[in-house]
């Protein structure tokens, strides 16, 4: 359809509910833009409808400095109104960069049937999406007479495969069992560092905000249902240590952190120390 190096404009079509921002999640990250993503950058909200004036005045400059880099863009917004259609169309074109639409043709009980789940800001009414789905145009209408270069049905194209291989080529993340544990935030203050006695069978890394840090270790066993990370803390003994605790949350951190004990036995690794030296 497209690629890093034959960028355009592509804008997802359909009503609230229809699954655009699931397409979305088929490209890169950086190709994104998403009006909920802007609204919450200006009002906290994803969902707060009045803020979309403010959330516009962050997203059209920001919109403009990526195509004039000439930069892949993915609008996820509803579009299913003619002339918004058509304004991206021709903002592509003043930037001699094609417009492709993907349509999201969703039943409509679908798409009314998925707000149920969410949360109270981000529900649309029931008669708002019937009014969008109603909005939404053919691929022929949208190349014949909006503008775009190309245009497809969502469900007639191979965006698990384009999902697929994005993600197979991608490299690993290092901090995945981090960010799985404790979260995005702290992963991105988290180090690994080689553990100092390698025949232990530890991965070691520190969570280190401005001189402050946290140490904590996974030890794999083989075993895939016990659960892996301990966090250094003081010996209940008294010995210089280091003893760990398990911990499972960023809760159990905080509570490791400010000199506590999560709801589990420490353990000793000092070799004068008389506590069990076994996981509790």
């Amino acid at each position: 359809m497209f690629t890093q190096h034959q960028p355009a404009l592509v804008a997802l079509i359909g009503p609230s509910g229809s699954g655009k921002s699931t397409i979305a999640r088929s490209f890169p990250r950086g190709w994104r833009f998403e009006l909920d993503a802007f609204r919450e950058l200006v009002a906290g909200d994803g969902g707060d409808q009045a803020s979309t004036p403010d959330a516009l005045a962050v997203f059209n400059p920001a919109l403009d400095a990526r195509l004039r880099r000439q930069l892949p863009v993915v609008i996820d917004a509803t579009s299913v109104e003619p002339v918004h259609r058509m304004a991206l169309a021709r903002r592509a074109r003043d930037h001699r960069m094609k417009a492709v639409a993907i349509v999201c043709r969703t039943p409509l009980e679908t798409c009314q049937d998925r707000q149920r789940g969410r949360s109270a800001t981000r529900q649309v009414p029931d008669p708002t999406i019937a009014w969008q789905h109603a909005g939404v145009p053919t691929v022929q209408q949208l190349q014949d007479d909006e503008g775009f270069a190309a245009a497809y049905y969502a469900d007639e194209l191979d965006l698990m495969g384009v999902l697929l291989r994005r993600s197979a080529q991608a490299q690993p993340d290092p901090f995945a069992s981090v960010r799985a544990a404790f979260g995005d935030d702290l992963a991105d203050v988290f180090t690994w560092h080689p553990d100092p006695d390698p025949g232990a069978g530890f991965d070691t890394g520190i969570f280190a905000v401005a001189g402050q840090e946290l140490v904590v270790r996974w030890y794999d066993d083989g075993d895939p249902c016990d659960h892996h990370w301990q966090a250094r803390t003081a010996c209940p003994d008294g010995c210089p240590g280091p003893a760990w605790v398990r911990v499972t949350s960023a809760a159990d951190l905080l509570t490791v952190y400010c000199g506590n004990l999560p709801d589990d036995e420490p353990w000793c690794d000092g070799d004068e120390c008389d506590a069990d030296g076994t996981e509790g």
